[in-house]
């Protein structure tokens, strides 16, 4: 797959505007009731679509929409069940189905980060997802099945998963480096701030990217998976080790944090300043008209020898608690992403299938890119999906901006920022 291909699918949020009819009915049905479902692990269940069935899908605007398009199309010839595919942005529809769902106009079958599951399960938007037996669940990888998966149930039908890596200038640096120590090593010679050249950039700002380090030490945000908001793990002794860390790689990145940002570390990457730096797939398509060649690496092995730990997002199907296909609707999901399908998608849309049976075919390994952004998903967990994770980021971004510019103790600044976080899961509850 060409460097363009793969560039062409990237994005970091999905996007645009919004048309709609609803659960496959041709009316509004105010009286419209979610379908039952139980609790716990859900059991694989044989699916046959119920008689008259048409389904309604939403998903964002894109190559992700174009492909369900022409699943909807092989899915209807195959089961007879006419699919029409809308376009609404992933991000806007677990809200919008807060509204249309109990109306009866939402979608039988929509596309959502998984940090919205939460939200969507105790509002009780979505069904359980049942049409998976223990072979699929065994098959996604472990980051992708738990970031869809609620209090132990699973609910999701996954179709791509996001994380970063490693981009560096092949120039600069002729072999991807095994090590930050390698990287630190590295800097000694080739940074110089004066003129804008530095080894490594990243923004150090964000948990999102910042939390590769804490984890690789062992910290985390909230226990049992990222489920328990009664477990805050980033002032535990070991994110404190990682924090350690972080901060001593400023040496390296002499720069504040208000210095820092995605625009300016991708133009200083695109001028072939600075050497290499950590981001996400959707940077390749800014990096189309580099004048240089580029490799992706996995992210590099921590002092003490662990991987580091990204976050990382799932993009997933789910279907409608009040869709009155609900046999059909989860027909569509499974089959969207089966194995042969999700192999398409990628060649439709370039984002990274979520499943380890795909791993290893030509249509992957062939391309430059998604091997490393494959393996560092192996050591990615997904970000905590429940309501508290929101009351997170700005005390943990404070916490690392300290930490950065002011030089700060760690474990002083982390206890304050769960302090933060305790105080505000408690106003918002």
């Amino acid at each position: 797959m060409s460097k363009r291909l793969f560039s062409a699918g990237i994005a970091v949020l999905l996007s645009v505007t919004a048309g709609l009819t609803g659960c496959g009915n041709d009316q509004p049905s105010p009286s419209a009731q979610p379908q039952e479902q139980g609790g716990g692990n859900a059991q694989q269940k044989e699916l046959k679509p119920e008689s008259g069935a048409k389904l309604v899908v939403w998903e964002s605007k894109g190559p992700e929409l174009d492909y369900l398009k022409t699943v909807a199309a092989s899915f209807e010839k195959e089961y007879g069940v006419p699919v029409k595919v809308e376009p609404v942005p992933a991000i806007d529809t677990v809200k919008k189905l807060t509204t249309d769902g109990p109306a009866g106009i939402g979608a039988d079958v929509f596309s959502a980060p998984h940090d919205q599951l939460g939200n969507a399960v105790m509002t009780g938007l979505v069904l359980e997802n049942d049409a998976f037996g223990e072979e699929d669940q065994n098959q996604l990888l472990p980051s992708a099945l738990e970031g869809v998966s609620y209090s132990g149930a699973l609910y999701g039908y996954p179709t791509a998963i996001d994380t970063y890596a490693l981009f560096y200038n092949k120039k600069a640096m002729p072999q991807a480096p095994k090590t930050y120590e390698e990287i630190v090593k590295f800097a000694e010679t080739y940074n110089d701030p004066a003129n804008k050249k530095f080894a490594l950039m990243w923004d150090v700002g964000q948990l999102y990217q910042s939390y590769s380090f804490l984890a690789g030490y062992g910290g985390y945000v909230f226990g049992g998976k990222g489920t328990d908001p009664n477990d805050i793990g980033l002032n535990s002794p070991q994110a404190v080790e990682g924090a350690k860390y972080l901060q001593s790689l400023k040496k390296i990145l002499p720069l504040n944090i208000h210095d820092i940002n995605d625009n300016i570390i991708t133009g200083f990457f695109q001028e072939g300043k600075t050497a290499s730096v950590i981001n996400g797939s959707w940077l390749i398509s800014s990096l189309s008209k580099a004048d240089f060649d580029f490799g992706v690496a996995p992210l590099p092995l921590l002092p003490n020898g662990e991987h580091p730990v990204s976050f990382s997002g799932i993009r997933a199907l789910y279907v409608n608690s009040y869709t009155k296909y609900p046999d059909a609707a989860k027909l569509f999901a499974s089959y969207a992403t089966s194995k042969d399908h999700l192999i398409e998608r990628f060649k439709m849309t370039a984002q990274l299938p979520p499943r380890q049976d795909v791993m290893a075919d030509p249509v992957l390994t062939s391309d430059p890119y998604a091997p490393a952004f494959l393996e560092q998903a192996k050591h990615s967990v997904p970000m905590p999906s429940i309501p508290e994770m929101g009351n997170v980021w700005v005390p943990a971004g404070t916490a690392i901006s300290s930490l950065w510019n002011e030089n700060q103790d760690p474990a002083a600044v982390l206890t304050k920022a769960v302090e933060q976080i305790k105080t505000a899961m408690k106003t918002t509850k």
